[in-house]
């Protein structure tokens, strides 16, 4: 079905981390330090990563994804792995790497300028991708690639429902709608169960481990790609 989509203008809705630009890579780095920082108090790297994850999921159901929420976690975890004593401490150095984890400029990926470009010349593009909503229009704004999208939605959560509501705020007709991106979890299964056309599948080396889970059966909807500029060879 995806094969047949050059029929047409068509409405295309694209992730934004990890699909345009890096952005799981510096959270890697900015947890690499404070593993680091906290291995010296001699805590293990396995009970340390258990605290951010646990501590990260609390953040994220209070106030959803994004840079800032990941910072507030490190500094939970501080409160808890260390004794109280060393908590003022502590947070200055977390707060050290906090600043420089928000102010990483995020590099567009190979090919997304000029393919966008080229694709908002004959289609619909819409942008739709969790995190702060201030945190993700900064990084749009600074990439230079505002005017191409046409709606910018930053949900809290991408789920079948947040894409159904998607399709009928922005009266999209699910038959000429597809979904770009990375993550399985959030990207290409619950868009596919709102009813879209199709989805392309763009794998990341740095994808964020939650959302990693099998794509669903559904072959004739989905198509995996290796560059961003092979969009051009589907629409």
């Amino acid at each position: 079905m995806i094969h047949e989509a050059r029929q047409g203008s068509l409405n295309l809705i694209f992730d934004a981390d990890d699909t345009l630009w890096d952005s799981n890579i510096h959270f890697h780095e900015a947890e690499a330090a404070f593993l680091e920082m906290l291995r010296m108090r001699g805590i293990s790297h396995l009970e340390i990563r258990a605290a951010i994850r646990r501590h990260e999921l609390d953040i994220i159901a209070e106030v959803g994804y994004g840079r800032g929420p990941y910072v507030r976690a490190l500094h939970r975890v501080v409160r808890e792995l260390l004794p109280a004593h060393h908590h003022d401490a502590f947070a200055i150095e977390v707060e050290r790497i906090g600043m420089k984890l928000l102010s990483r400029h995020c590099e567009l990926l190979p090919g997304v300028e000029p393919t966008l470009r080229e694709l908002s010349r004959r289609h619909r593009l819409l942008l739709f991708t969790k995190g702060q909503p201030t945190e993700q229009m900064a990084k749009l704004e600074r990439a230079g690639l505002r005017a191409l999208f046409s709606r910018v939605g930053i949900p809290l959560e991408k789920d079948t429902a947040a894409y159904s509501l998607l399709l009928a705020q922005a009266g999209l007709d699910p038959a000429s709608t597809f979904m770009i991106g990375n993550s399985p979890r959030s990207d290409i299964n619950p868009a596919l169960r709102a009813g879209l056309r199709g989805a392309v599948f763009i794998p990341h080396p740095h994808t964020w481990e939650l959302e990693c889970e099998e794509l669903e059966l559904a072959e004739e909807r989905v198509i995996t790609i290796t560059a961003f500029s092979q969009l051009l060879e589907l629409f």
